[in-house]
């Protein structure tokens, strides 16, 4: 994916997540062409793949670029966030994205969220920075993993849970008291 600062190329890249995203909201994920895309952005395929590797790196642009969870951005992030900050946190993160998390789990692609989110807590400076590289790794997946869970159900289940009752439900499981 395109990192760098040319104006062009970053309304390129603009252009072509907006349009993949309005595709998605047309047909199926996996029915929409590189082609499709481009013809929607108004940019060629040589410039897509100049831009992008595939389409879910498109997506995974448009995460990073809008829709990402970023742990240090909230107020509760002082030296270190705990994990009632974190369900806190999350909680407003699910509720506040129904639209980009809906289009994901219509079109089967929530993995991406998962790998948004575990970029994410890696590169938090307040998420479990007290403990060791491969810890934090370990610890970032496994959340990461449960979050978007909890986020693909809420979706699955019609967007109708509250944000406390999502609040309290990732507490429970991420402590461990659900399970008693």
């Amino acid at each position: 994916m395109y990192e760098g600062c040319n104006k062009t190329a970053l309304t390129s890249q603009s252009a072509i997540a907006e349009a993949l995203l309005n595709l998605m909201k047309e047909k199926p994920y996996s029915k929409i062409s590189v082609s499709e895309i481009c013809k929607r952005a108004g940019v060629s395929r040589q410039t897509f793949y100049t831009l992008f590797e595939s389409k879910g790196n498109v997506i995974a642009y448009e995460l990073e670029r809008k829709y990402c969870f970023r742990p240090d951005e909230h107020a509760c992030c002082r030296i270190s966030m705990s994990m009632e900050h974190i369900c806190h946190a999350y909680s407003f993160y699910i509720t506040e994205m129904e639209d980009i998390l809906t289009l994901l789990v219509n079109n089967d692609i929530m993995y991406l969220m998962q790998d948004s989110l575990y970029r994410s807590f890696l590169s938090s400076e307040c998420y479990l920075s007290d403990y060791s590289s491969q810890d934090r790794i370990y610890a970032a997946d496994f959340l990461a993993g449960g979050l978007t869970g909890v986020a693909r159900n809420y979706v699955m289940q019609g967007n109708t849970t509250s944000r406390e009752h999502l609040e309290d439900i990732l507490y429970s499981l991420f402590s461990g008291s659900f399970f008693r």
